[in-house]
């Protein structure tokens, strides 16, 4: 795959590579190549960029052709490298999580801009953390909760609010399991990126790789999040605010969902719905 040299360049890796992946029908081949690359040398995008004459090590040369060949498996560029960004953050990331999407910040976005001073968060199906972690870090003020049915996932959250330094509270549950003797609702703010696959969808080879328990809500998509509406308005005060994620044509059914338990839309983008509690 990359030219036998005792002089490889990291142009010369890249172009290969690139040229490699690109014959196996990987759209996304460039881009794969150079973050794959970055990873080997603990570089980024840019420095290789800036430094394409420079002479790669025979180990380094190894390495490198060694994580090409698997994402020519279609094995996912984040199980390779183990970390992601979502909102300009850094996050270790397991085959056990689902990834983060960049579609998910938005989500991010406006719970930062709205949740009350000193209020309570949480984050129902927490996974790898990304969303309630990335909140944390902008709105230390807020005490926040994050939950999840698999003790695996929460693992790879724990270590992820160990690795940005901030207090949020990790509570294994089914949806609304673990809060059934609350007396009164005591969150101001939900988010939550529930499965919303349909369990036939046609999948990508590299989202096939990603945990099925993150990934499908039932026939339309939407089963969890009916479970998770049903016992929302004992837990979200009155005039907090719900932010959820899902496709943009299942965005009607799921405003009509919630409309059964007194949840208004508030704002619409094209995955991501914020609604009040009225």
């Amino acid at each position: 795959m990359i030219p036998t040299s005792d002089h490889v360049t990291i142009r010369e890796a890249l172009d290969a590579a690139i040229e490699f992946l690109s014959s196996i029908e990987n759209a996304g081949g460039k881009l794969d190549a150079e973050l794959l690359l970055a990873y080997v040398l603990r570089r980024d995008r840019v420095w290789l960029i800036a430094h394409d004459d420079e002479i790669l090590t025979d180990f380094q040369v190894a390495d490198f052709e060694s994580l090409v060949s698997r994402r020519s498996e279609h094995v996912p560029i984040v199980h390779l490298t183990g970390s992601r960004e979502f909102y300009n953050l850094d996050f270790d990331i397991t085959p056990d999580v689902l990834t983060p999407r960049v579609e998910t910040e938005q989500m991010v976005e406006w719970a930062i801009e709205t949740a009350p001073s000193g209020g309570h968060l949480i984050d129902i199906g927490t996974g790898s953390g990304a969303i309630a972690v990335a909140i944390a870090v902008h709105r230390p003020d807020l005490t926040i909760t994050a939950t999840d049915i698999s003790e695996r996932e929460l693992v790879v959250a724990r270590g992820n609010i160990k690795k940005h330094d901030v207090h949020v509270e990790l509570v294994q549950s089914d949806l609304w399991s673990a809060f059934t003797d609350e007396a009164e609702p005591r969150f101001d703010t939900i988010v939550t990126n529930l499965p919303y696959l349909q369990d036939d969808a046609d999948l990508m080879p590299e989202v096939k790789r990603e945990p099925a328990i993150a990934l499908f809500g039932g026939p339309d998509g939407l089963d969890l999040y009916r479970r998770f509406l049903a016992d929302l308005p004992k837990h979200l005060k009155s005039g907090g605010r719900l932010y959820t994620e899902c496709d943009p044509w299942q965005h009607e059914t799921l405003i009509a969902e919630a409309a059964r338990y007194g949840l208004k839309p508030q704002r619409q983008g094209y995955f991501i719905l914020e609604f009040v509690l009225v």
